[in-house]
Parts: C-alpha cells; structure tokens; sequence
C-alpha cells in the first residue's frame, strides 16, 4: 500500500552473447521512485467540524469571470459565492463556513453551517451526543438530555451536478432570509435546535464549465463507493461527521418538480420500514408546500406524468409515480449513500431545464427553479422540525439494529395503515406491494485473510483501506482462529456486522443480486460488490444472529502492514498479484531498474546494489513483498523483460487507471489530433483504447498516421465492441463480436486457462457493462479468458435473443494476437475500468499493457560455470596460487577504474564481495578460510552481472598442526577408506596416475617432505605478493 500508497539450451547461447554486450546496470538512486500521481483509495483529507460556534474565516474572492457558464444561465457565477458568504458571516454570528477541499481545478469547496452560537464546551457536548447516537443508541434513546438538546443535523446538498446550477442560488437565498429573521422567535428556535447545513456547490468546476460532471471527467453523482473525484472525497469525509438526521440532494431537471423516494428495487441493506414512511411523507408535505405557493411558470404533473403549467396539485414522487425506472438500489448516489448514516434522504430534481440559444428563457427558467427549491427547502426544515422526535428515534434504531445484529424488519406485501404503530406515517401503504420487497441476509462477520489463502495480500489491504475512509469498522486478528471450518491466521482482518454501519458495511462487501427476473430496466448499475471487484478474497462467516466469532482482536486504523525485501538471494523476486505490486513495477522500470518476467507472472530484479535499494525503496512505498532467489530461473525458463510505458488513451476512464498504476503522463489520442497532428504515435509504446478510433474522410492524415504506427510493428490494448471493431478493421484480430443485452450491467464469473497472460493470480469475477465476448476466431487469436458456464452472479441482464447470460456462458471475454508485422492486440470483453470501479481488473491491464510493449532491458542471469569458458577467460587475473582464508590481487582492465565489480568463486559458487576497481584496474578480495584445497575459479562480473572474465587459482589448506594438509576435520580415521584415498571405483586406494578429478577432491600429500615444500612454496608466494601490493 502506498505509505500516505527461450528456455533450454537456448538460454545458454544468451548468457554466454551476455558476457560481451553488456547490458546497461541498473541506476536507481535512493529516493528516486515515484508513488502514482492518482491515489486508488482516498484517505481523508484530515477535515474537522468547528470546535466551537461561529466559525467565520474570511473566504478568498477569486475575480469575475465573464466565461463562466452560470451566467448564461442567469444563475449566481462562482466568483459571487465566497462575497455573498463572507457579507453573511460580518453580519451574523449564526453563520459559520469552512472549506472542506478543493476542486480538480482549484476551486474551494464550501460548507456552510447555520446555527445558534455555541461555546467549545457545548460544541463538545454535541459531538458527545452525536457519538452517543451512533455507538450507544439504547442508551442515547433513554437520555433525556439528548431528546431535549441535541441540534438535530439537517444537510442540504447543491449543485453536485455542475450544470444543475439553482441549488447554490436558493442555499444562499434561504441563509440570507434566515440572517434576515434571525430575531424571529420562530428562527430563533430553529437555530438553537438545529445545525442546518449546506454545502453550497459541491462541483464548482461543472458550475464554472456548464457540465454536468467534475474536471476529471467523471459524474460525482455515481461516485460514492469509488471516490474518483475531489467532490465524493470531502462529501464522504463529512458524512460522518454530520451524522446528519435529514438529507437533500437538489438537482435538476425534470420538466416537473420530482422529489423521491423512490420506485422498485430498493436497496437491500436499508432498513426500509423506517426510512420510508417519513421520507414519503416528507415528500407528499413538500408536494403541498410547492402546490400552495403556486410559483408562476412552475411545472405540475398533469396526470400523466407530462408538464402543465396549470396547477394540478401534483408533483412527480417517483415511489408513487415512477414504479420502474427510479430505483434506490445502488448506494453511488449522494442521497442513497448518506441514507446509511440512519438518515432520511431525498434527491430533489427542480423541474425547468437549459434552453439551447435562449439566455432569456433560461434566465427565466433559473429564477423558477431557484423559487422552487427555496420552498423546497423551506418545507423540508418545516417537516423536520414538527417530526423532530421519531426521526431522531429512526436514526438510533437504525443504529441499534446493526449494532446488535437485529435482522431487518420485513414489510409485507399487504402491509396496512392498522399495522403500523402509533405515530409512523401511514400514505406510503397505499402504494406499497410485492414489487417492492427486497431485503438483504447479513453475515455474522466478514473475513478478510492475509496469509496464503489470499489472492492478493496488496488488494487485500486496499479493500481494508476502503472500507476505514467509509467509517466501516474493522478490526484484525492478534493470533490464530477458526471460523466457518477454516483456520486463519493472526493478521487476518475482520469485519464484525455487529456495528452500526451494518448497512453500508454489507452493501460495500457483499456479492449483490441477480434481480434480473424481478424488473425490466434499472436507472444505472446493479452490482459493485468490493469484495468480487477489487481484488481480494473476502469470506461471509455465520448468520448476524450468531454468537461473536471466538477470535481476540485489536482495531485497525491502517490497513498498511509495510513491505519487505528478503536477505540472501542475491536475486530478488515479486510475484504481482495485485495493483500495488504493478504500481512498485512501473515505479522501478521509470527508474531505470532491469525486470524480468517468467512465464508464472513472477518479476526478478538484478542482484546490483542498485536493484536492491530500489526494492527496498518500492517496499516501503508500495507495501510489497520482494522474496530472495538464485536467479537460475532467468537461465532456465522462458523470460520476458519488461519496459517503461508511454501510452496513448482515448477516455476519461482509462486515463486514470493509468495514472493510478503510476504510468506519468499518457498521452490523450483521438482522431482529430492525430489529424492535426498534435499526437505524435511514434512517441508511444502502446495505444489503449477505450473503444473504436475511426476517422473520416476529411481525417486522411490521422488515418495514415494511425497506419504507419500499426506497419511498424505498434501495439494496442482495447476494450467492448467498439476495440473489436478497431482491431478487425486494422488486421489486428478476426474475430466476430458479440455484446449483451442493451443496459445489461453487472458482476460475472470468469475462467482463465493454464498458460494465460493473466497468470495463476488472475481472479475469477469481473465487471461488465455491458459485456462483449468474442467467437469465429482466426488463426493466431488466443483465447485469454472465458465468462463461466455459471456466468452471472449479480446485477440485471436481461433476457434477448442471441444476447443472454447463455450466450455468454464458455465463450471468450478475452483475448491476444499478434500481427506479422509485429504489433501486439489485446482486447477485453467485460468493463475493467468503468467508472475506476473495478480496481482488482487494474493487474490485468497491467499485464496486457506490458505484454503489449514487448521486450525492455533484461535481468542478467546469474553466471555459473558453463560460462567459464576458454573464449571467456580472458580479461582478469588473479596470483596462480593462494593459501586459504588469504587475501589476493584481482587484476582487471583500468578501463574498469572507479567501478563496483562483483568477484565468485567457482566451483560451488561463493560470492566473494563487490569492491572498487583501483586506478590501476585491481581490487583485493579474500579466499574463505574454509575453502577446499583445489585448482578453483575466480570470475568477476559488472554491476548489471554481465561476466567481465576469469582465471585460475590454486588454493591451498591452512596448515594445522597434527592433520595432514589438505585433510578436512573429521576425515582419515583409523580404519576407515579416507576420502580422497580411494580409487574412484571403489576397489582399493587410488595409484599415481589414476584419474581422481580435481575439484571437490583432495589430492593425498603423504610425504612430509613434499608438504613442507610445498608450505614453504606457498608462504614464499604470498610473501611475494604482499610486497607487490605494498609496492602498489
């Protein structure tokens, strides 16, 4: 996590072509990677809640700008707000403001808080309240000084949709009016027993740029569980700290003022029978507020669903009016994910729309709109107020049930107005039948391992890291437990359903549905479950009435375990199962460091110092573990080397999968640039392509540029039907494909076969949105993945002819090819970066884009004696002889001065140390002590392992008084065969001239005389050569 995160005889031929081109050595310096520029998880910017009451920071005013789009729209420009804020708080002490983060652009993102002054003491009071209703709801329930003190928390969201503009008008209408009556007792009540905020434009870019979605691309609004943007980052951030009791959403535009709850399906993991009633009647009461003040020119249903300005007393209540297309079933929507807070919600749509070449008529519609919502609003507070109690009873009952680990309450299908209790609104009833039941089983607890049983202990960690930003308590393991009949390990993350998120907590995790029978069309997706799409294995233990798991466990505030880097080696090794290890990968090769990837999926690193420091880097960085190896592997199995990225993309989506595996700078690629000329494809290593890139016939150039890059061998990775089309159009690929259903989204189960570029870590589910899977395939198309016999696990496929989950089921949802030119094709069939969602499927573009690219600079493999060859020996050069445990000369060329060289003694390899090469082209290693005494090898090699040469060197024992020289400890006991005695054969003790091999034996010297010459020899040798290094 980032910390804030030709096998066979062939490769002989290589290693031994090695030895005289040598590769460039690694040159990482400490401190030289990069973590990505786009973080997967959002950790929280570190926002507070004021400790007292006001707080009145003066706001910074940016300067009119006659480009923003507000203005067209006769809407408040953004460059007003921060004046308008600041003239509310120098006039009032009830107004209070704070910037909770910024805009991908820079703009400041406003909370407003509009409440009776409080002391730190009584501020601190609130918070202990609000604490006390989430985490000791009985007992909060019981306390009379709660119901009697507590501000209820009223949250009014605007503007999340930039070019939804009228929100931020009314917000700050409604804060004047208040500042206006302040001294109204009725105001003044309302400010002592309340805390109304207002986050007065949560997009200030779209406001700004007249678009609906963030400056990255994306719509904040289906943004809630991903946090792709700047927006859901601070708006989640908050959620918790307002707790709040009521919530609105406004947004526009519907031709009829439209305010939920909404139709069928319902979320699952929503305790319905208490959020539906009230936020039913909420709506109806702001229904007869809008009807009552009679706005000219507003919109009203006129029984058909189709605007009248005549005033029929009707709204659009999409649970009422709306029973299939409206639904509250994916938590990625402000007011469906803020529900999970124990809060009644509601998505407000202001009905009167942008007007294409009219700045009159949308100035009109503006004002309209801005009217409206301040009756909205108005009447929302109204609603709260007089139904103060049972909502904040809802909210602690909420929080009751998960904490205690109450099934949910089911409603049945003929539920009546005489069955409700006292008190509970009653209308929704009348509606209410079996389209709308959906109710979710939760788990006793979740498991999260870490060990051996987990896929990806990187995703693991990163799923953990999601679940803490959303307030989801987890806790970990202190030591051994079994649960469900499987033993886990200490370490291992759980997460307890017993705790007062419940809802968001199993939304987030579990599997989901397949509701694929139960309605005709959803709003938008229908599966996201975390625990399928990013990565890591996740088990559902037990029944949530359940006894707690017998298993002592301490809180988790980080998921963060660190990284390590394993001693010995001296190669190092990273098996990349999960997005953190492809980060560290990518962050090594922009550095300069050497990888080799085998066929398993396992990337080695050089035995340099370099590459070790920058593993020791990437481990602290990237939390990833770096295992020891011999290397052999890079000797004796098929390699690919792997190299930095350059990419080209098309979409929004694909950019930040991009940034977010660390690959700086891609480069946006469309037709029209190409054209112009502005893309230069030559620059690239790849083009991952988001769908298809067609041009035309004004588009010559960009065509012909586009051909050139394929002719020359360029490599391109794509997705849907639309990268199909791109790849049979080009010769990429023959292949026909196929997509589901229209509308068709949701969670699927793949098969990945031996031999996949996936490799053994890939995972077995996938998003799709909808899916493509390929068949007639040609000659050389390589089937990399399969959806599953069983193909759908959840979300809504509907049933067409030739486009079903049946016609999925065994054919390919992914494959490969390679041109004769030389360009690599990948293309996928499901949806691996919508909305960046997905974040498990991000190793898998990981591993398309590399192969893509083809071959980089190569790990050198060890050397071992095959190399040592005659042709080899050349180049260094050691004394002839020398005595065990000495320390001798080796002499290389000067040329080598300055260097690290790295020397090994043959033939069982022992690695005698890297030292600097001398001015003079020599360095001094030492013979071990305990080196057998043999003719022996000294080689040396570069600091990329590449062999420089090598030459003999006799090494002779250490004489030790009472043994006979060269005999080992424990050798030549009386009446055994000695070692070293025996014939070879086994037949008797070995005569001169027999032929006993040199190394690993030890010559028998059983003349005194002989020994003591040759003792004097040595000692005279190693004389000889202290004086010449003296000399030196």
């Amino acid at each position: 996590m980032l910390n804030r995160v030709v096998a066979g005889a062939s490769s002989v031929i290589v290693a031994a072509t090695a030895v005289f081109l040598s590769a460039p050595a690694a040159t990482a310096a400490e401190g030289v990677l990069d973590a990505p520029s786009l973080p997967i998880v959002r950790t929280t910017g570190g926002v507070a809640l004021p400790t007292s009451y006001p707080v009145q920071p003066t706001l910074t005013e940016y300067p009119a700008d006659p480009t923003d789009a507000s203005i067209n729209r006769g809407a408040v420009p953004y460059a007003e707000i921060a004046p308008a804020l600041n003239d509310l708080m120098a006039e009032s002490d009830y107004v209070s403001a704070q910037i909770i983060g910024q805009s991908e652009q820079g703009r400041d993102l406003y909370l407003v808080t509009v409440t009776a002054p409080e002391t730190p003491t009584e501020t601190a009071q609130q918070t202990a309240w609000r604490d006390a209703i989430k985490h000791a709801p009985t007992a909060a329930a019981q306390d009379a000084a709660i119901a009697e003190g507590y501000k209820l928390p009223i949250w009014f969201n605007a503007n999340i949709h930039g070019n939804e503009w009228e929100g931020t008008d009314a917000t700050l209408n409604y804060i004047d009016q208040l500042v206006e009556t302040a001294a109204d007792p009725e105001v003044a009540e309302l400010l002592d027993t309340t805390r109304l905020y207002f986050t007065v434009t949560a997009n200030p870019d779209g406001r700004f740029n007249g678009t609906r979605a963030t400056a990255n691309g994306y719509d904040p609004n289906r943004d809630f569980i991903t946090n792709a943007t700047n927006t859901t980052t601070a708006l989640r951030d908050i959620t918790g700290l307002i707790q709040p009791t009521y919530f609105v959403d406004i947004h526009g535009y519907t031709g009829i003022l439209q305010v939920e709850p909404c139709g069928p399906p319902h979320g699952e993991n929503y305790e319905y029978d208490l959020f539906l009633p009230h936020a039913y009647s909420a709506a109806l009461a702001v229904e007869e507020a809008v009807v009552a003040a009679d706005i000219p020119g507003n919109t009203y249903d006129d029984g058909t669903g189709r605007p009248t300005t005549e005033n029929t007393g009707k709204i659009l209540i999409p649970y009422r009016d709306i029973r299939s297309g409206w639904d509250d079933w994916p938590p990625i929507f402000a007011p469906q994910y803020v529900a999970y807070q124990g809060a009644i919600t509601n998505t407000v749509e202001l009905p009167l729309g942008r007007v294409n070449n009219n700045p009159a008529q949308n100035q009109f519609n503006s004002a309209v709109d801005t009217e409206v919502a301040e009756v909205v609003i108005d009447s929302i507070i109204d609603y709260v107020v007089e139904n103060r109690d049972p909502l904040l009873e809802n909210q602690m009952e909420i929080f009751e049930r998960g904490i205690t680990g109450a099934e949910q309450t089911p409603i049945p299908a003929d539920i009546a107005a005489d069955d409700l209790e006292p008190g509970v609104p009653t209308e929704w009833t009348d509606i209410w039948d079996e389209t709308d039941i959906y109710n979710a089983t939760f788990p006793r607890a979740y498991v999260i391992p870490v060990d051996g049983s987990q896929r990806s202990r990187s995703d693991a960690e990163q799923l953990v890291e999601q679940l803490l930003v959303n307030d989801i308590e987890v806790t970990r393991a202190t030591a051994p437990f079994t649960a469900g009949g499987t033993t886990y390990g200490a370490g291992t993350f759980l997460v307890d359903m017993h705790q007062p998120l419940r809802g968001l907590a199993n939304v987030l995790l579990a599997d989901g549905t397949d509701i694929s029978d139960r309605i005709d069309s959803m709003y938008d997706i229908s599966a996201w479950s975390l625990s399928l799409l990013w990565g890591a294995d996740v088990v559902s233990v037990g029944n949530t009435t359940d006894p707690a798991l017998s298993v002592t466990v301490e809180p988790v505030t980080t998921a963060d375990l660190g990284g390590s880097v394993a001693e010995g080696g001296p190669y190092l090794s990273l098996e990349p199962s999960g997005t953190a290890e492809w980060q560290a990968i990518t962050a090594l090769l922009d550095a300069g460091i050497p990888l080799s990837q085998l066929d398993d999926g396992t990337v080695v690193l050089g035995k340099d110092a370099a590459s070790r420091a920058a593993a020791e880097e990437a481990a602290s960085l990237f939390g990833v573990d770096f295992a020891a190896t011999d290397g052999l592997a890079l000797r004796e199995e098929t390699t690919t080397s792997l190299r930095s990225l350059a990419v080209g993309y098309t979409t929004t989506d694909d950019r930040d999968v991009l940034l977010k595996l660390g690959i700086d700078e891609p480069v946006l690629v469309s037709a029209a640039l190409l054209t112009s000329g502005a893309v230069d494809l030559s620059t690239l290593d790849v083009l991952f392509l988001g769908g298809n890139l067609a041009f035309t016939p004004a588009q010559s150039a960009g065509a012909a540029a586009l051909s050139a890059y394929l002719a020359r061998g360029g490599d391109v990775v794509a997705r849907g039907s639309g990268g199909a089309t791109f790849g049979v159009t080009n010769g990429l690929a023959q292949l026909t494909a196929t997509t589901g259903t229209s509308g068709s989204n949701g969670i699927v189960r793949v098969d990945t076969p031996e031999g996949s570029l996936f490799g053994p870590s890939a995972q077995d589910t996938a998003f799709i949105y909808p899916a493509t899977w390929f068949s007639a395939l040609g000659e050389g198309v390589t089937v990399e993945q399969s959806y599953a016999a069983d193909t759908f696990v959840s979300g809504h496929w509907a049933t067409s002819p030739g486009r079903s989950t049946v016609d999925a089921a065994g054919q390919a949802s992914a494959v490969s090819s390679e041109t004769e030119a030389g360009s690599r094709f990948f293309l996928f069939g499901t949806s691996p970066t919508f909305r960046n969602h997905p974040v498990g499927a991000f190793s898998d573009i990981a591993r398309a884009l590399y192969w893509a690219a083809g071959p980089g600079t190569a790990v050198v493999p060890p050397i071992t004696e095959d190399d040592l060859t005659d042709d080899t020996k050349t180049g260094v050069s050691v004394p002839e002889e020398a005595t065990a445990g000495d320390t001798i000369t080796v002499t290389v060329d000067a040329a080598f001065a300055g260097q690290e060289l790295a020397t090994t003694l043959f033939s069982e390899p022992v690695v005698l140390g890297t030292r600097t090469v001398s001015a003079a082209g020599t360095f001094e290693v030492t013979i071990p002590a305990d080196t057998t005494a043999e003719v022996h090898r000294v080689a040396v090699e570069d600091a990329a392992g590449v062999l420089i040469g090598w030459d003999d060197i006799t090494v002779l024992a250490v004489e030790v008084p009472g043994k006979v020289p060269g005999e080992q400890p424990g050798e030549g006991e009386p009446g055994t065969d000695e070692p070293g005695t025996t014939d070879p054969d086994g037949a008797g003790p070995a005569a001169p001239g027999d032929d006993v091999a040199v190394t690993g034996a030890n010559d028998p010297l059983p003349l005194v005389g002989l020994a003591g010459a040759l003792l004097l020899l040595g000692a005279c040798l190693v004389a000889a050569k202290r004086m010449r290094a003296a000399a030196e």
